[in-house]
């Protein structure tokens, strides 16, 4: 591309075509948000029950599903690019990778040294992604989820452990699922349009 030319209309043009098409292709995604805002709660209230049914010793083996669910993101993204990621995809798809790494290796590693503080710093990392992701896309909805999840972080830290994976559960479904199919109903109602 020839830049010598590139009047500052033509670079905001650029700007937001880019931004444009990199939030297209989130809303296409919208579904990841959906599988996720299912599967953490099956897997929050898989340990709820575990707990409340004796068998703390096995409490955590729902949460295996993440590292399954991880591997399945990485599959379903790898078959949906057709075209080159722009810069914001790429940031985006850096951000999560390296947040989705650090929460796994977290509860899978140092889940005993962190103890019943594991899910507040969880759901922290879960809503800096949510809010780099919301911010780069310039989606009030995923900025306001990843702020709700801030703060549902806060509150776990004052909850007593057993109730935790509730609120990690409840926390999913509303900032996770449901702005997953905002999102997705949002994209079907403007490819109708189009």
């Amino acid at each position: 591309m020839n830049t010598d030319n590139l009047t500052p209309e033509k670079s905001f043009e650029i700007i937001t075509d880019v931004i444009n098409e990199a939030r297209n292709r989130f809303e296409e995604n919208g579904f990841i948000y959906v599988f996720w805002g299912i599967l953490v709660p099956v897997a929050s209230m898989g340990q709820f029950f575990l707990l409340r049914s004796g068998h703390e010793h096995i409490s955590y083996y729902p949460y295996f599903l993440m590292p399954i669910g991880a591997i399945y993101t990485g599959y379903y993204f790898s078959r949906r690019k057709k075209r080159n990621m722009n810069v914001i995809g790429r940031i985006n798809s850096a951000a999560w990778i390296t947040l989705a790494s650090n929460m796994i290796i977290l509860g899978f590693i140092f889940g005993g040294i962190l103890r019943e503080n594991l899910d507040p710093v969880i759901l922290i990392l879960m809503a800096a992604g949510i809010i780099i992701s919301g911010v780069s896309l310039k989606s009030r909805l995923l900025v306001y989820s990843g702020m709700f999840i801030n703060l549902s972080a806060f509150v776990c830290f004052k909850l007593p452990w057993e109730y935790h994976s509730v609120l990690m559960a409840v926390v999913a479904l509303v900032a996770i699922f449901i702005p997953g199919v905002i999102l997705m109903i949002k994209h079907n109602r403007n490819k109708n349009v189009q």
